[in-house]
Parts: C-alpha cells; sequence; structure tokens
C-alpha cells in the first residue's frame, strides 16, 4: 500500500460526488478509535452508516465497522455540540486538501474542518470559524490552531483550474524536468505526474527539461489534466492490486499502471466504496501494528523477568548446595572444628586476633570486626563464626541450605508463573493477528433491519420500528415479493425479495420465524403464533374511505395464507471469505436447520428472562468454549442488537460449517 493519504483530485471528486450524499444526514454519535474519529450517521431513506475522519489521510463514508470504539476529549466535546446535528453542507476549501462539514444543531452552525495533509489538524470551529476544539492546539509560524482563535488554513496553493494555459506552462518551469515541474509548479503527486505524462504520450520525455519539450506537447499536456478532472468529476474508483494486494487507488482510470505496469486495476461505479476498502486494509494494519507493539513489550519485559529469575533460581540452588557441601565437611571434621575453635579462642585471649593464623592450623583468613575466621577443610574455605560453638556453626549452614532451596522453589513457582504469562502473551498476540484478520466486515445495506437469508437463497428484510415498516414497504417491497406479519398487534413488517421467483413453502415458513420472533409475542412469552403470509400486491396504504391509517400500519386485500409458527430462534455465527474484504464474521438467525447449515457455532433461544446483556454475554462465552482455539469476530452489541428481548437459551451446538482457516 504505497499511497498514504487521500490526493487533492481524490478530495475533489469525493466532495462534488459522493459528499453531497451525505448532506442532509444526522450525526448520530461520535468515537475515537485510537487513530481516527468515527461518526454514526443516520441518512433519511438509507439507513445508518459512518464517516471515518482521520486528520493527514483521509475522510470518506465507510460500511466497515471499526475494531474498536472508545471516547476522547476530542470526541467528548463534539457530542456536546454536534451530536443530533444535521449536515447540511460538504465542501472542499479552494484547491485545497481540505475538507468542511458544516453542519447545523440546535439552531446553531458549526463547521468541522479535516486537513488531509502533513501534519493536519481536524478542528471544531463556529460558524464564524472561531476554533471550538481541535485534535491538537499548536502555534506555527504562519498560523495557529487553539480555542478562542480565528481558523487560517495553511498558506494556499494555486488554484489550478482558475489558471489559463499560459499560466500552466509558466509553473511547469518551476521543475528541473517535465515530471518534477508536474509536481512542483502544479502541485500534484508523482504518480498522477506520471499518469498525465504516459497518457499525453511524452511517458520518454519525462525526465526532459522544459524548453527541450515542444510546445505542442506541453499543450496536449495541459489537455490531459483537463480530461482528468472531467473523469474525477464522474465520481469513479479504481483498485490498483500488486500480487491480489491493494498497492494504490486512484479516482481516474490509471492507465499507467493499467497498461504499462500491467497491473490488475478493479472498476468501482464510487470512489467512496474504493476508499472503504483500501483504508479497510490500512485499519487493520494500523491496529495490528499497535496492539502487536504493545503485546510484544509485554513479551520481552516478560522474557527479562524469566531471564532474571533463572539465573536467581540458578543462584538459589548453587548457594544451597555450597552451604549443605560446608554442612556436611564440618560433621566429618567435627573433632578438628573442636580444637580449632579453642585454639581461637586461647589465642585470641593471650595474644590476640593477631597471631591465630600463625598458632592455629586449617585457619588462612580472619574477619576480626565480624568475628569471623576463615577455616579450610577438605579443599573448602569456610567461615566459623567464633561466637558460635561447632555444633551451631554446623547447624547454621544447614539452615542456610534448606532456606535456600525454600527461596528457590519459590522462585520456580514464580517463574511457572512467569512462563505461564508468556504464553499467555504469546497466544494474545496471535489472537490480535487472527481478530485483526477477521474483524474488518462490510456493514450490507439490509442489515439496519432485522434480516435472514433463507436456504433457497431469498433475502428477507423486517423492520425494527415503524419507520422501518414504513421504509420497507414504500422503498423496498417490490410487486412480485411475498409480505409476512405476525398475527398481532405490534409485529414487523416482513417481506421476502423474490426477484420474480416463487419461493417454496420451506422458504416461506423460514421466513415467518422472523416475523414471529420479532413481534410483541416473544416479549409476551408466546410459545407459538399464526403468521400470515400475502403477494406485495395485496398490500397497500390507502385506507377505506374516511379512515386513517397510522405510520407502519397497512391494510391487506384478499386472502391470508396462514402459518402456524413456534417462538423459537436460532443465533449464530457465520464465516465469510469475500473477495474484497476478506475473511469476516457475522450474525445470523432463523430456523435451527437453517442456521446450524450455516454456522461455526450456534445457539437455541426462546422467549424467558435474562435480558439482552446477559444473554450475550453467556452467547460469548460459550461460543469461545465450543470453537476452543478458533478466533471469534464478533462483539456483544453485535449479538444484542439481533435478539428479539428477553430469552432463555436451550441449547449451544457446533454448526455444520467447516472452520475457514484460510482466505
Amino acid at each position: 500500500m504505497i499511497k498514504k493519504a487521500m490526493d487533492i483530485l481524490d478530495i475533489y471528486s469525493w466532495t462534488n460526488n459522493f459528499g453531497k450524499q451525505v448532506i442532509g444526514c444526522f450525526i448520530e454519535n461520535i468515537y475515537f478509535t485510537g487513530f481516527y474519529w468515527l461518526l454514526k450517521i443516520r441518512c433519511p431513506g438509507k439507513g445508518k452508516s459512518y464517516l471515518k475522519i482521520e486528520p493527514s489521510i483521509r475522510l470518506h463514508v465507510s460500511n466497515i465497522d471499526p475494531l474498536e470504539k472508545k471516547i476522547d476529549k476530542f470526541s467528548s466535546f463534539m457530542r456536546k455540540y454536534i451530536r443530533g446535528a444535521r449536515i447540511v453542507d460538504v465542501k472542499q476549501l479552494g484547491w485545497e486538501r481540505i475538507i468542511e462539514l458544516h453542519v447545523k444543531s440546535r439552531n446553531k452552525k458549526y463547521i468541522l474542518i479535516n486537513e488531509i495533509m502533513p501534519r493536519g489538524f481536524l478542528v471544531l470551529t463556529n460558524e464564524t470559524y472561531n476554533i471550538l476544539y481541535a485534535n491538537r492546539f499548536q502555534e506555527l509560524r504562519d498560523r495557529i490552531i487553539k480555542r478562542g482563535s480565528k481558523y487560517t488554513p495553511p498558506p494556499g496553493r494555486i488554484d489550478l483550474l482558475k489558471l489559463d494555459d499560459a499560466k500552466l506552462l509558466e509553473l511547469l518551469g518551476e521543475g528541473k524536468d517535465l515530471v518534477r515541474g508536474i509536481v512542483k509548479g502544479w502541485g500534484l503527486p508523482g504518480y498522477i505526474a506520471e499518469e498525465l505524462i504516459y497518457r499525453a504520450g511524452l511517458y520518454e520525455k519525462k525526465n526532459y527539461k522544459i524548453n527541450m519539450i515542444e510546445k505542442t506537447d506541453l499543450y496536449s499536456l495541459i489537455y490531459i489534466f483537463e480530461k482528468i478532472i472531467n473523469e474525477v468529476l464522474e465520481g469513479k474508483g479504481y483498485l490498483v492490486k500488486l500480487n491480489n494486494e491493494p498497492h494504490i487507488y486512484t479516482s481516474y482510470e490509471p492507465k499507467l499502471y493499467k497498461e504499462l505496469y500491467e497491473l490488475n486495476v478493479e472498476k468501482y461505479d464510487e470512489l467512496n466504496h474504493v476508499l472503504d476498502i483500501y483504508y479497510g486494509e490500512y485499519e487493520k494494519r494500523i491496529y495490528y501494528e499497535q496492539k502487536t507493539t504493545k503485546q510484544q513489550m509485554l513479551i520481552e519485559k516478560i522474557k527479562k523477568n524469566i531471564e532474571e529469575q533463572q539465573k536467581i533460581i540458578k543462584k538459589y540452588i548453587e548457594e544451597s548446595e555450597k552451604y549443605r557441601k560446608f554442612s556436611e565437611t564440618l560433621v566429618t571434621n567435627y573433632n578438628v572444628l573442636e580444637k580449632i575453635l579453642k585454639c581461637v579462642h586461647e589465642t585470641r585471649r593471650t595474644s590476640g586476633w593477631e597471631k591465630i593464623v600463625e598458632n592455629c592450623p586449617n585457619i588462612v583468613e580472619f574477619y576480626k570486626d565480624k568475628g569471623i575466621v576463615i577455616v579450610k577443610l577438605d579443599d573448602y574455605e569456610i567461615p566459623i563464626d567464633i561466637r558460635l560453638d561447632t555444633w551451631n556453626n554446623i547447624l547454621r549452614y544447614k539452615k542456610l541450605s534448606g532456606e535456600l532451596l525454600k527461596k528457590a522453589k519459590r522462585a520456580e513457582e514464580a517463574l511457572r508463573e512467569l512462563e505461564k504469562s508468556l504464553e499467555e502473551a504469546v497466544n494474545k498476540k496471535q489472537l490480535i493477528e487472527k481478530k485483526t484478520e477477521i474483524g474488518i466486515k462490510p456493514r450490507l445495506w439490509y442489515e439496519r433491519f432485522h434480516w435472514m437469508i433463507t436456504s433457497e437463497g431469498f433475502l428477507v428484510i423486517a423492520g425494527r420500528d415503524a419507520d422501518q415498516n414504513e421504509l420497507i414497504v414504500k422503498k423496498y417491497m417490490e410487486p412480485h415479493d411475498i409480505f409476512l406479519h405476525a398475527d398481532i398487534h405490534g409485529a414487523p413488517a416482513t417481506v421476502i425479495k423474490t426477484h420474480n421467483r416463487m419461493p417454496s413453502q420451506k422458504s416461506i415458513e423460514e421466513a415467518a420465524v422472523i416475523a414471529a420472533c420479532y413481534s410483541k409475542a416473544w416479549n409476551e412469552g408466546f410459545g407459538a403464533i399464526d403468521v400470515f403470509w400475502v403477494h406485495a400486491s395485496q398490500v397497500s396504504k390507502t385506507p377505506p374511505s374516511g379512515e386513517y391509517l397510522s405510520k407502519g400500519a397497512f391494510m391487506i386485500y384478499g386472502k391470508k395464507n396462514y402459518v402456524k409458527t413456534k417462538l423459537e430462534l436460532a443465533i449464530g455465527i457465520e464465516e465469510n471469505c469475500d473477495p474484497v474484504y476478506g475473511l469476516y464474521q457475522r450474525i445470523i438467525v432463523g430456523p435451527e436447520e437453517l442456521v446450524a447449515n450455516k454456522s461455526i457455532v450456534y445457539a437455541v433461544i426462546v422467549p424467558g428472562d435474562m435480558g439482552i446483556g446477559e444473554v450475550s454475554d453467556k452467547l460469548i462465552r460459550s461460543f469461545h468454549k465450543k470453537l476452543e482455539d478458533h478466533v471469534i469476530g464478533i462483539t456483544k452489541n453485535e449479538l444484542m442488537y439481533r435478539l428479539p428481548g428477553k430469552s432463555r437459551i436451550i441449547g449451544i451446538k457446533r454448526g455444520k460449517a467447516p472452520l475457514i482457516t484460510e482466505c
């Protein structure tokens, strides 16, 4: 991945295309992930997604869940001012790598400014550009970023879109050669410069000085630049892959990489989608580096402690052995030591310490201040305390030897704990790697609803509230679809998307589980309930004359078909190997047979008394136990999002789907 940040063309393309699509969206919440900020946004008619903002790097809408979310001072501050705000404008500041989000909250306007340039800032200002907060505060040579100051952008670059051909030619002269002229004079990165030169047929002359190139060729270069500007306004995205890994992305067709370098180039309808894919991989790498670096430091610290502990144990054992031999030697030479001590005491009394070595056999040295004499016996030089008799000197060394052995055993126990900690730390590092690999996952459009894929491949969606019920019927239900509803007030509008294929009775019965389990019947503790189904053409929002239909309510005309449905729901983990996002896991629900066939592990639940938080905790623990060493890449919140209400777990089982070890 050679591209570190969005370039000027990416920003120009994104703000003029996808940026306009987030106007009118509401900011539901704000988080910090450790290296970028996350705005959870809700767009009317489109559902929820994330706006990922990283100063110096990027700004784009994402359907990929972050690997972790937390709160820092800046996100906390933004929550106070712009949570619940509506995005009213998105624009690029001049011809700069700066994107402004204009929002309105409680009749007040604010501007969130993201500088996508080296050492860039993320700044929140009021509508007159007075700084309220920033990701960091700093006094620079040409501007000040601090609270209360007026926001001033960095010294501006020349707006190439406002220059005539003569000025553009003049700016090319600022470089030593053609490619450097584009980089320095026009302020474009090297890969864009080379693309322009390649398209203009001047690639062999890219290192020529400007005065060596014909003016007609230079005008051709300007024409190509204008053509690329028009191309990026289309909003398409291109992902260049090297060895099947993301290498670089562009907002124009990268013909240089495709034709000259013969690399694989994937085209997408939206640049934003490419940004999401590219920076999804980037997030995995950053998260992995941050977490594993910290974990590796812990591993090295534990290893160092183990080495120190091993040295301590070795020292204790060696000293214990030495004292044991001292004790044995003294026992063997008991009578000799008796005579030595008698000689020492007599010599001290008559001649003083200085005559001890001379008068007493086997003594090689003495320490008057400590009352110690060094006695040589059987090749050992043994310190003897003259204040103790022979037997107590022997006992002293026996005791010291035993105490050191006890210390060695305690140190060995501590060593085993350290070795256990090391194993756990190494395993955790491996788990981080695996979690990172499966943690990045797409958020598909239908996942904002209750959803399921039937055994025949039909998508089933059901509303979470009256607003979603209304949305599903008005926007997503098509004439050939099947509509289902539990026979109780307070049930989701459930639709089988048929795409002009008629589902079998089995798919209808599977979809009925969703209609029943996410209805009021679950929290009422029902064991079963009738679910009716009709063709979409039988559903209408038009009430009989003189009557009124509330939000989420519908009229059903014609015959209803009923399915008796048990309130029992399977909830499991499905693994997917996606060509774009790689390996990821997601929660699936439905009847047991369906979930068992698709999942690696699952549970069966029925209405009960356990809260969804408690149920989720228990499921996470049980799933870990069932899967043993296989990593789980789903969170408690994801499980809670799919639970219908208070429940009772009646079974935890391994699914029939094989574990994916390589994607």
